[in-house]
């Protein structure tokens, strides 16, 4: 078998993990901000922004989500209006913006994420503690093509 085919069979058996990893979480009994419609779009840029303490330039998640830079406006208006991100200028450039969460949208993000982590937890019992490590690691370079 070459590299090639080998390098896109594990790809195959990682796409199988994400596969079943996604059926759990799609089986929640709780989403965030319960009783609003949010896009899987507006969904990524709030559990990315959860994870940035300072925030982020709209390019950035641009490059995060793979999405050209209109979408990603479109996508911070929308979530600005809902009161979920805050934009300030950025102290580096007055021509540029940085996008964060809300103080009540990080509080609803990082208590959703705390408990599906702990309704997830069983799931994960056959990795070791550096094993996950590892796993969330490497998910993390895991980009969008064209990506830093």
């Amino acid at each position: 078998m070459s590299s090639d085919s080998a390098r896109r069979d594990d790809i195959r058996a990682v796409l199988s993990g994400v596969a079943s990893l996604s059926r759990m979480l799609s089986s929640a009994q709780k989403r965030p901000f319960e009783g609003m419609v949010l896009s899987g779009s507006q969904l990524a840029v709030l559990f990315h922004l959860a994870h940035e303490t300072t925030g982020v330039t709209p390019g950035r998640l641009s490059k995060l989500l793979g999405v050209t830079p209109g979408a990603v406006t479109q996508l911070i208006d929308g979530l600005h209006r809902a009161g979920h991100v805050d934009i300030r200028v950025s102290p580096d450039d007055a021509r540029s913006r940085i996008v964060a969460l809300s103080p009540t949208a990080r509080e609803e993000v990082e208590g959703f994420e705390a408990a599906t982590a702990k309704r997830l937890e069983p799931h994960f019992a056959s990795l070791s503690s550096p094993e996950l490590a590892t796993l969330a690691q490497l998910m993390g370079r895991i980009r969008p093509v064209g990506t830093a």
